[in-house]
C-alpha cells in the first residue's frame, strides 16, 4: 500500500487536490452529505429488516436505496480524492485501513441481501416479521457502516502505523 501511495504522490490529481485551496474543504462537505444519504437510509432500511419500525411497510423502505447509492457515490468519489490527495497520511493509517476492511464487509453483504433476501421479499407481507437471514444481514449492514463512520471520523486521530 505504500509503494501505492508514493507513486501517487506528484501525480495530476495529487497536486490538484493539493493545489486548490478551497477543494478540501468542499471534498469534506460532499462527503458528509454523502454519508447522511447513505447512513439516514441505511438506517430506515436496515432497521425495517431487522425487526424495528413495524409500522413502516418493508418494500416501502427500499425506495430509499436510490439516495443510499447516491451517498454511496459521494462518498467514493470523495474519499479517491482523499486518498490522492495525502496518500502517504491514510496508506499507513490503520483507522483508515480497518475503514477499508468494513467497507469491504459491507459491499459482501449487501451482494448477500441482494442475493439471498431481495428476491423473496416481494412476497412479504408488508407489515413482516423479517427471517432471521434478512435480521443478521441488516444487523451486520448497521454494525459495518457505524464503524466506517467511527473510523473515517477518527482516522486524524489515530495510530499511523
Amino acid at each position: 500500500m505504500e509503494a501505492f501511495a508514493q507513486s501517487i504522490e506528484g501525480g495530476v490529481i495529487y497536486n490538484w487536490v493539493t493545489s486548490v485551496y478551497w477543494l478540501w474543504p468542499l471534498m469534506e462537505t460532499i462527503h458528509f452529505i454523502g454519508l447522511s444519504l447513505l447512513l439516514g437510509g441505511l438506517i430506515i432500511i436496515d432497521g425495517r429488516l431487522a425487526g424495528f419500525f413495524r409500522g413502516v411497510n418493508i418494500a416501502a423502505t427500499h425506495k430509499l436505496l436510490p439516495w443510499v447509492f447516491i451517498g454511496f457515490g459521494l462518498n467514493l468519489t470523495t474519499g479517491v480524492l482523499f486518498f490522492f490527495g495525502d496518500p502517504m497520511r491514510y496508506a499507513i493509517n490503520v483507522g483508515f485501513q480497518i475503514k477499508m476492511v468494513l467497507v469491504v464487509i459491507a459491499g459482501l453483504n449487501a451482494l448477500w441481501f441482494w442475493w439471498k433476501i431481495n428476491p423473496v421479499m416481494q412476497d412479504w407481507e408488508p407489515d413482516v416479521n423479517p427471517p432471521g437471514l434478512a435480521k443478521v444481514i441488516a444487523w451486520i449492514s448497521l454494525v459495518t457502516w457505524t464503524g466506517v463512520l467511527l473510523l473515517g471520523r477518527l482516522i486524524p486521530y489515530v495510530s499511523t502505523g
